[in-house]
């Protein structure tokens, strides 16, 4: 009893510091407004913002969005298929196919970061905290009360233990959440490895782009073959997928497009034939820096930049999805545990995957603009008060 009573005082004070969120969100908000009479009309994208974009790396973002949402509908309800049924093999399948997603994340945030303008390094890192780790940090907040572990020995206890935790890496109730340490820790090198990247000829890039593939070919199928052989490059398995990404969106990868796509059939028809034929298919297929997974990523990356000119502009609907697709992606965990848990939908993965959609996207945008917008607001006040001093 005086357990439950610590747990609901502790819950009261949560709540009590949401609603301060939105409070001061609201003051934010409206004095924002007042300085700029679009402040509450740009929290919305529309066409103008879309002509300033890279349209084919923000239909990639939602699609790896899309698939990321749709691999983990799938595959809890895929436990109860019977092994090697042709249903299961489907279903194995496309799961194994739709985990390109993590690929396209991290790629996309290569082919973004490493072709931005030269400018300080200060600056690049206060934009990336802001825009990345800030929301990270938010949201991670909300896997933290999920897990109902951490404040039941006093607040303040709680918020120690949970920032340590958070520093470890993904708690288990946010699994998903490790792709964001990994895209943190590769922008910390991102400013200079675009420096380097952007001196290199064409030729170079040709050789570099064939080392990486070579040497996660090496990694990973040397040991499914029976030969432990540790193989590696000087970078990990994710820094050379990041450097892909800023190869897949340059000019010189697109005079080998027939070699990459043709590479990318391949590795779709292997990825199925791989579920059927090997017990460790995962090791696989889901290693870091799977070459599969990067082949179809980088398919996928050159189809949409052949196709950019007649790519229809998003219109709202698909903006707002574009908009916020980051948020989403943080916040759709705890939105499928709510569909499954609260609304007790687990047997049908299309519904779940509609409803998780649906449901992710105003609670992403209603997140960002309350508890994010006002922890965003308070980190540039201090920087502006520290750049005064």
């Amino acid at each position: 009893m005086i357990q439950n009573g610590k747990e609901q005082k502790n819950m009261g004070k949560l709540q009590l510091m949401f609603l301060a969120f939105i409070l001061i969100s609201l003051f934010l908000h409206g004095n924002a407004g007042r300085k700029d009479r679009n402040h509450f009309k740009n929290l919305f994208p529309g066409k103008a913002e879309s002509k300033n974009r890279i349209l084919y790396l923000d239909y990639i973002r939602l699609i790896a969005t899309v698939f990321v949402i749709l691999v983990h509908c799938l595959d809890s309800s895929s436990l109860s298929l019977l092994k090697n049924r042709g249903t299961w093999v489907a279903v194995q399948s496309l799961i194994a196919i739709l985990f390109v997603c993590n690929t396209l994340f991290i790629m996309n945030s290569g082919a973004l970061i490493l072709n931005r303008k030269e400018g300080p390094l200060a600056s690049f890192y206060y934009k990336r905290f802001i825009q990345v780790a800030i929301p990270f940090f938010c949201y991670y907040g909300i896997y933290i009360l999920l897990s109902s572990q951490y404040f039941t020995s006093g607040f303040l206890n709680g918020i120690i233990r949970a920032g340590k935790d958070m520093l470890a890496g993904p708690i288990d109730w946010a699994p998903h959440l490790w792709v964001i340490y990994v895209i943190l820790s590769l922008y910390i090198l991102a400013p200079f490895f675009s420096i380097l990247l952007k001196h290199l000829p064409d030729a170079l890039l040709h050789g570099l782009a064939a080392l990486i593939l070579i040497f996660r070919c090496l990694a990973v199928y040397l040991p499914a073959a029976g030969l432990p052989v540790n193989v590696q490059l000087m970078i990990s398995p994710w820094e050379g997928v990041f450097l892909l990404g800023y190869y897949f969106a340059h000019p010189a990868s697109f005079s080998r497009r027939r070699l990459f796509l043709g590479l990318g059939g391949v590795s779709l028809i292997g990825t199925v034939l791989c579920v059927i034929y090997r017990e460790d298919y995962k090791a696989i297929l889901l290693a870091d820096g799977a070459p599969m997974m990067i082949l179809l990523a980088g398919s996928i990356f050159l189809l949409l930049r052949l196709a950019e000119a007649r790519l229809p502009v998003p219109g709202r609907v698909m903006g707002f999805l574009i908009r916020y697709s980051y948020s989403v992606l943080l916040v759709h965990w705890a939105v499928l545990y709510f569909v499954r848990e609260r609304l007790a939908v687990t047997q049908n993965p299309v519904l779940t995957f509609g409803l998780v959609l649906i449901f992710s996207a105003p609670a992403a945008f209603f997140f960002d603009q309350t508890v994010v917008y006002c922890v965003q607001s308070l980190f540039q006040a201090l920087a502006r008060l520290v750049r005064k001093r």
